[in-house]
């Protein structure tokens, strides 16, 4: 009974840390979408900033375009490597949430087991004394 209730408080505690990684998955693939919008926000900003075919611009002016051009082209790799990071840590997190299932699935069968052996052995104690007693009644009435 004793390694039973270790069992199980061993499982209660390895449903807790799959539990707890399913979230953190959760969290990740959360923070990737926001990465993804981001970096289509930031894909879309210098077409917006485009001059048209005919229209006056000032040398500052361009000087100018062209350096926010390449900061927002610094802030979409930026993002790309933000996006890269969430997707290793999404992928180590996959792993560790498949091998923790792997754990929760081998306690349930560990727990199976031990009560299914606990209720066999209980089973032919019944037995036995089933067994004593209708022995004992035959034994009177001879």
């Amino acid at each position: 009974m004793r390694r039973l209730a270790v069992l199980q408080t061993w499982q209660r505690q390895q449903e807790g840390k799959f539990d707890e990684l399913k979230q953190n998955q959760g969290q990740l693939q959360q923070q990737y979408n926001a990465h993804q919008q981001r970096l289509e926000l930031l894909e879309s900003l210098p077409g917006q900033y485009s001059l048209g075919h005919g229209v006056e611009t000032s040398a500052l002016l361009l000087k100018g375009i062209g350096r926010f051009r390449h900061q927002v082209d610094n802030l979409v790799k930026l993002q790309r490597q933000e996006m890269a990071l969430t997707e290793v840590e999404m992928r180590s997190v996959s792993t560790r949430l498949v091998n923790q299932h792997r754990q929760v699935k081998m306690g349930e069968s560990l727990i199976t087991k031990r009560e299914s052996a606990l209720q066999s052995r209980r089973d032919k104690q019944e037995q036995k004394m089933l067994d004593e007693l209708a022995m004992q009644r035959f034994m009177r009435r001879r």
